[in-house]
């Protein structure tokens, strides 16, 4: 079942992947707000933008201020891999930089059904943040 609709989405992916691309081009282009730390894109092209994270300090209260104004978004990396139950020999470790990226992450909305008006939104939201 899952191969019968996937072999029908491949038809589309091309022209999925370059409507993520505008919403990250938005993104990237009209988010100015100081306290975050946007991705760094050197090849447009090797990215498909499956996720759109960013960074902040601030980052527990932008979600739930975000939330709180209807724009769902999620943490993707809330644990750092040398503190997972699957490393467990690595637990004890510290890696400060991982640490603190995985303390600051956070997804925002990133879908090519997205509309112009909810990427303003967003954009608008964070900007006052």
């Amino acid at each position: 079942l899952q191969a019968a609709v996937l072999t029908i989405k491949l038809k589309y992916l091309d022209g999925d992947l370059a409507l993520r691309k505008q919403v990250a081009k938005y993104y990237m282009g009209h988010i100015t707000n100081p306290k975050i730390i946007l991705p760094i894109v050197n090849d447009w092209d090797a990215h498909v933008f499956h996720l759109f994270p960013i960074r902040t300090k601030s980052r527990d209260e932008l979600q739930k201020y975000l939330s709180d104004n209807g724009v769902q978004t999620i943490i993707h990396y809330p644990i750092p891999p040398h503190k997972q139950a699957c490393y467990k020999e690595w637990n004890h470790l510290s890696f400060p930089i991982t640490e603190q990226i995985h303390s600051e992450e956070l997804s925002l909305p990133m879908s090519p059904v997205l509309t112009q008006a909810e990427i303003e939104m967003v954009v608008k939201l964070i900007n006052a943040f």
